[in-house]
């Protein structure tokens, strides 16, 4: 077609090499200007001629820039059909990893035998020390394991889900709910683990009544933990950023936990943050379920005033005036706090694509 319409190709020339010297602007040897303008404007009519459909809009439809957002002409799944799929899928991906689930239970194991081993609590004065320490740990580990699993987790997940965002295969919305609620089971089943191995080792949780509030309690404390993981995550742009943000967030959690610096201490522009802090509302739950209805000893070794029953206990930490009421409510709010903030982090980070012109008229290649 070439060497019939344009020029014969040499004998030691290639068929697409041939092609591109036809159709190349530039110069070839013993060419000039008028030339190559005569070539290429020969091509153009020949193409004209022929009526071959260049896919090109015959006017432009508009002169504004677009941004590419998939493929509208798709037919997605209702939002409620989009969610039940993408909860299955996260309990099955949750479920799935075997060795992820007997290392997260043997840490939980080794953790109450650890506080079993060293705790052993009685009714004397010196106990009452020893309770709060102990849950002040159980409230820091807690923390610390839910939330530093998920910031090392999420960010990975969240470099493949932002891809199918991005190709509008389903909604943020309907992925995150069904992200978070596929983390409650196991982090209910981890932390009731954990809590009852602790509660009879260290003889924390005197009642049956206590052992449920107190299992309750710390799945609620974990998934606290877990949405604020979520969170980093969340907004962070890469993992390594989301780890560099975690350790910041965990110590001023550990400053303001409720024991380590009293409320009128904190600074005043920062009296804000015990009302926000994770481990200060799940070591105030601890407390508040432990100490309650408890009488002690007033005889033997003891540090300070005599200590007659869980209330005044309490009262000398300033953990009397919440119920556990109080708690969990504070607790739900910085749940859905968390969810919520997690929510806008994933839809403000989602992909950007280069927004392109549009695409110009035929004879507009031509003239050029």
């Amino acid at each position: 077609y070439m060497d019939t319409h344009v020029m014969t190709a040499p004998e030691d020339m290639g068929t697409a090499e041939h092609v591109l010297d036809c159709i190349s602007k530039q110069q070839l040897p013993e060419e000039t200007l008028e030339d190559v303008q005569e070539r290429i404007q020969r091509l153009a009519e020949l193409a004209r001629e022929q009526n071959i459909e260049m896919g090109l809009p015959s006017k432009p439809t508009s002169t504004g820039l677009k941004r590419y957002g998939g493929d509208h002409h798709t037919r997605r799944a209702s939002i409620f059909v989009q969610f039940k799929l993408l909860l299955k899928r996260a309990l099955k991906e949750n479920f799935r990893s075997k060795s992820t689930l007997i290392i997260k239970t043997v840490q939980q194991v080794s953790l109450g035998l650890i506080y079993g081993g060293i705790y052993h609590l009685g009714m004397n004065q010196a106990s009452i020390q020893d309770r709060f320490g102990l849950l002040s740990l159980i409230a820091i580990g807690a923390s610390n394991m839910a939330m530093a699993s998920t910031v090392r987790s999420f960010p990975k997940e969240k470099a493949i889900v932002s891809n199918e965002l991005a190709a509008k295969m389903y909604g943020t919305l309907p992925y995150f709910i069904g992200k978070a609620i596929s983390e409650i089971p196991l982090t209910a089943v981890f932390n009731s683990i954990f809590g009852v191995l602790v509660s009879v080792m260290t003889g924390l949780n005197s009642s049956w009544i206590k052992l449920k509030r107190f299992l309750g309690l710390n799945s609620l404390h974990g998934l606290t933990g877990q949405s604020a993981g979520l969170m980093i995550g969340a907004v962070a742009p890469t993992q390594d950023a989301a780890l560099a943000i975690f350790p910041a967030i965990m110590v001023l959690n550990i400053i303001f936990d409720g024991k380590n610096i009293s409320e009128e201490s904190t600074p005043r522009l920062l009296r804000w943050l015990p009302k926000v802090g994770l481990i200060r509302w799940g070591f105030e739950g601890f407390c508040v379920n432990e100490f309650e209805g408890l009488v002690f000893e007033t005889k033997g070794p003891r540090r300070g005033p005599v200590v007659k029953n869980g209330a005044e206990a309490l009262d000398r930490f300033g953990l009397g005036n919440n119920s556990l009421g109080t708690v969990v409510k504070a607790q739900t709010l910085l749940v859905s706090a968390c969810w919520f903030l997690s929510y806008l982090g994933l839809t403000l980070t989602r992909q950007k694509f280069q927004r392109m012109e549009q695409p110009t008229t035929p004879e507009s290649y031509v003239s050029s």
